[in-house]
């Protein structure tokens, strides 16, 4: 007895961070109060109609919205109007409009509502995308991955504001609304920074305006625009006192674990995403591997389930055990009840796969958080719900290191003895970030507006902006999901906006990305170089943006050490360049 016991090998000591989950703010927006499934007529009642999520309407999101960032965007817009005062110009003497219809005509003045864009769909093309789309990339742009990529630029079209094809910007709030426009600033670019550009905002996003009404017009034309942002309370990193360590306490980020079947990528080059998975569970269970003590928690950003579109091949054929049928136009019930069952297996494979990998991580005594993503079983609308325990049996015996949060996630991690070094950890899976990006666009809208002129507007190359400047602009924004539920699917609510940003967090992050990008940025969401971080990190918060890539196409992962928000990326490879 005593050699068995001998022979048991403890777990490696890990560093440990007491963790503080805050997801469940979202979560109560997420979960009716009374479920519609009681039995009898229990749910056609009036008290239960009145908790039901969908007995209320989705016009009092905008309002909840329009009211929590409205002292943020106007204390921004004042900034401007004190460095305004002092210059020749007549800005500095606009004053604050309570409510859109009060504004008057000629007289600077602030306005602060939510954008609405008006674009007329049937002068774009069709692009056919859908949530129900593999990954964000081919959310995005449908046929990306094949040798045409005009569906790509068409895809960026459809959405890209363009005045001369009739597309308006409003500004709106409970009282009205009134048209506004870009208003020509000069040779003067000192505040070109906050002017307004179409194509960098989308529906839903709330600002103030600084600008005047147009007597002729009724347009208001405005001269800059300001939005909420965070607000001002986040740990303040001190680079002398938070030395690097051996073992220094480190966030692993990690989305699109693909479990289930490999990727694209895979099938071409040959490679096995089983087999990548395999390496990063050494990398993370061996401590002479690499610096596995030094890990105190992973999280894991959705896509922990291959897509059920990896199973269709298009044109009706569907691809079942490495064997592809053609499907019938005149499908019988039978037929399809075999698919059916054929994806509700493929499933259950899936999560098994995942179920034992989470398993074998916390056995090693890692925690770890899973945000339920794109295509796993909870609902589709967010705030998404935790993925149910019965999905994951043998993850969730670890009860004191195993977390299903929602989607968005958000945690609070002690990295110090302090109170106010606390390390607020928020991010999603990264469907916020695919959803706005449709809306944006590198080029400015001067820019675009020349080349409209000097040539067809419709061979006009778009660059479509990047995954780090969409999350980096929702930070401007102090909003996770602004394009909900205009574009993104949210459940309604009357009392308040769960996507309002409350706190400053820490880090800041989405999942599913393209590539792996970061970015600091400081108190007023500009980004920081990272040579001259040590000196602003003593006298103001700062805040890590991570964009994480989709491990089943890229086999990268995210190291974040929370003492001073260093970043890299580890790369997991079993083929041969």
């Amino acid at each position: 007895m005593k050699a068995q016991q001998h022979q048991v090998r403890s777990p490696p000591t890990r560093a440990h961070i007491p963790f503080l989950p805050s997801w469940q703010r979202f979560h109560e927006f997420a979960a009716p109060k009374e479920s519609s499934n009681s039995g009898g007529d229990a749910a056609t009642t009036p008290a239960a109609s009145q908790h039901h999520p969908y007995a209320r309407q989705y016009s009092h999101i905008y309002a909840a919205r329009l009211a929590a960032l409205r002292d943020r965007c106007v204390s921004n817009a004042q900034r401007t109007l004190d460095v305004s005062s002092s210059s020749s110009e007549n800005v500095g003497s606009a004053e604050v409009v309570e409510q859109i219809i009060e504004v008057k005509e000629g007289v600077w003045s602030v306005l602060v509502g939510t954008i609405v864009k008006e674009m007329d769909p049937k002068r774009r093309p069709l692009v056919n995308s859908s949530y129900g789309s593999c990954d964000t990339q081919s959310f995005l742009f449908p046929s990306v991955n094949g040798s045409d990529k005009e569906p790509a630029q068409e895809s960026l079209r459809s959405y890209l504001f363009d005045s001369e094809k009739g597309d308006v910007l409003h500004l709106e709030d409970s009282s009205g609304r009134v048209e506004i426009a870009p208003m020509e600033i000069g040779d003067d670019r000192e505040e070109h920074n906050f002017a307004l550009d179409p194509n960098r905002v989308a529906t839903g996003v709330v600002a103030a305006v600084i600008g005047k009404v147009s007597v002729e017009k009724g347009v208001m034309y405005v001269h800059s625009v300001h939005f909420a942002g965070p607000p001002v309370d986040a740990l303040k990193l001190d680079r002398a006192s938070n030395k690097q360590t051996s073992h220094e306490p480190t966030l692993l980020i990690i989305s699109g674990l693909g479990c289930g079947a490999d990727s694209p990528t895979d099938v071409s080059s040959g490679g096995s995403l089983a087999l990548r998975r395999e390496m990063l569970l050494e990398y993370l269970t061996q401590p002479k591997i690499g610096n596995g003590a030094s890990f105190c928690r992973m999280i894991v950003a959705g896509g922990g389930v291959a897509s059920p579109n990896q199973l269709e091949s298009g044109n009706g054929e569907i691809s079942n055990g490495g064997k592809t049928t053609k499907g019938n136009s005149h499908d019988d019930s039978g037929k399809s009840k075999s698919v059916n069952a054929s994806r509700s297996s493929k499933l259950a494979e899936s999560l098994r796969d995942l179920d034992i990998f989470f398993s074998e991580v916390l056995s090693s005594g890692i925690p770890v958080d899973y945000i339920p993503g794109w295509h796993d079983p909870t609902n589709a609308n967010w705030p998404q719900r935790p993925i149910h325990s019965c999905l994951l049996p043998h993850s969730c015996s670890f009860v004191d290191l195993f977390g299903r949060s929602t989607n968005p996630f958000e945690g609070i991690l002690s990295v110090g003895d302090d109170e106010n070094a606390n390390m607020r950890v928020l991010g999603s899976d990264g469907l916020n970030i695919a959803d706005l990006r449709r809306f944006l666009a590198m080029s400015s809208s001067s820019k675009i507006e020349q080349n409209n002129n000097g040539t067809n507007g419709d061979s006009t190359p778009v660059e479509g902006t990047s995954s780090m400047d969409a999350l980096h602009q929702t930070f401007r924004y102090g909003h996770m999901a602004p394009t909900g539920p205009d574009s993104l699917p949210t459940f309604p609510s009357s009392e308040s906006d769960p996507f309002v940003m409350q706190t400053r967090p820490g880090i800041y992050f989405a999942g599913n990305c393209e590539k792996f990008e970061t970015r600091l940025v400081d108190v007023n969401g500009d980004e920081v170089d990272e040579a001259n971080a040590m000196a602003v990190e003593g006298e103001q918060p700062v805040t890590r943006l991570v964009c994480v890539p989709r491990f089943a196409e890229s086999g990268e992962v995210v190291l974040v050490k929370l003492n001073t928000l260093e970043c890299e990326v580890v790369s997991f490879c079993d083929v041969r360049a």
